[in-house]
């Protein structure tokens, strides 16, 4: 039997092999940049894979950002969510912040859930992930119309995320719930003109990869190309683009819904609408991913968004734009906040038996 040693070598001659491949695959990349036209057709928007953005901020432009936040808990009868989302609103002029506004305010009351129908765990996720959505996104599209913005950033996608069409009653219309709210932020954003897009920090899409694959490697059909169809299909975007893109670039531009999507049949309408690419932001960080619904040319829709991003990440060591950050930190909450929401409800109800806590969490030893 091997040793533990014996194993740990073999891992970090393994990872040292795929890291060097991915950083190939990059140079490669940048190399045939120019040579290469990998659009623009029904998938891809751009003429070349890496593109220079520009990085001049309108004179005077209103981004708002939206995030969430949510704790759980279950009980012996019941589960427990608080959830809160804020809207946060810079307001930039000639490249420097002049205002900040919040939604509903900057430090709001959670709002609080119980859900009493009998659920499993898996089912108790779907169904946190449905409403902490819900609240974001009725949030942003309140946040919207009182705050006009030019731009709206949302903490993740701007589609439904893990989640899934749910069989049980009780979670179907929340379900749908969250489908309509998506529709009214789509027909908000449109009606006013408000660029959304979502910024997602920590993609595991390897979307990009499988375009490149298929569009690049699979076209050459040399040796090179083999070996680097093979570490492609094993990587995610990020790890790849990482040794790819440089400050101030980004990644051609894809459909989102290239290779299909579950939520498809949901916005069959807007199909054609949705757009997502990747941008290295700052030098000492990971690329981000955007996700953005078109104004007409994605183009010059992504020509709005990328400036913004590039003008607003302060941290070189940190990708994230400051109003992301913002409404993270107004909208984040802790286990402290369920503990007071747990102990309010005993004090008003009494220690009934579906208040008792898990055994898990009352061992003696």
């Amino acid at each position: 039997m091997d040793t533990f040693h014996e194993k740990l070598d073999q891992i970090v001659k393994n990872l040292s092999y795929i890291e060097g491949k991915r950083v190939n695959v990059g140079k490669f990349l940048r190399k045939i940049n120019d040579s290469f036209e990998i659009g623009p057709d029904g998938e891809v928007a751009d003429v070349q894979t890496i593109n220079k953005c520009g990085q001049q901020m309108k004179d005077d432009v209103s981004v708002v950002g939206i995030d969430g936040g949510m704790v759980k808990h279950s009980l012996h009868g019941l589960d427990l969510m608080l959830l809160r989302a804020t809207a946060v609103n810079f307001v930039y002029s000639k490249g420097n912040l002049k205002d900040v506004f919040y939604y509903p305010s900057a430090n709001s009351f959670p709002q609080p859930k119980v859900i009493v129908e009998s659920l499993s765990d898996v089912e108790f996720n779907l169904c946190t992930n449905v409403e902490r959505q819900i609240v974001e996104v009725t949030t942003a599209v309140e946040a919207m119309e009182k705050m006009k913005p030019d731009i709206m950033l949302m903490d993740g996608s701007v589609l439904p995320q893990y989640t899934f069409k749910p069989d049980k009653s009780e979670l179907g219309e929340s379900y749908k719930q969250l489908i309509r709210a998506y529709k009214d932020l789509y027909r908000k954003a449109k009606g006013m003109k408000v660029t959304l897009a979502g910024v997602i920090e920590d993609s595991r899409s390897s979307k990009f990869a499988e375009i490149v694959n298929r569009k690049i490697m699979d076209g050459m059909r040399t040796e090179v190309s083999k070996e680097l169809k093979a570490i492609l299909e094993k990587t995610k975007d990020s790890n790849l683009l990482f040794y790819t893109l440089e400050r101030g670039e980004r990644t051609c531009v894809f459909s989102y819904f290239s290779g299909g999507n579950g939520f498809i049949k949901e916005f069959k309408d807007l199909e054609k609408s949705f757009y997502s690419f990747y941008i290295k932001t700052v030098d000492f960080d990971r690329p981000l991913r955007g996700d953005f619904l078109s104004n007409g040319n994605p183009l010059d829709t992504v020509n709005e968004i990328t400036p913004v991003l590039l003008g607003t990440c302060g941290h070189s060591g940190y990708g994230l734009p400051a109003v992301l950050i913002e409404a993270d930190q107004r909208a984040k909450l802790s286990d402290k906040d369920m503990e007071m929401f747990y102990a309010d409800l005993v004090s008003r109800v009494g220690n009934v038996s579906s208040l008792f806590k898990m055994r898990r969490e009352m061992r003696p030893f």
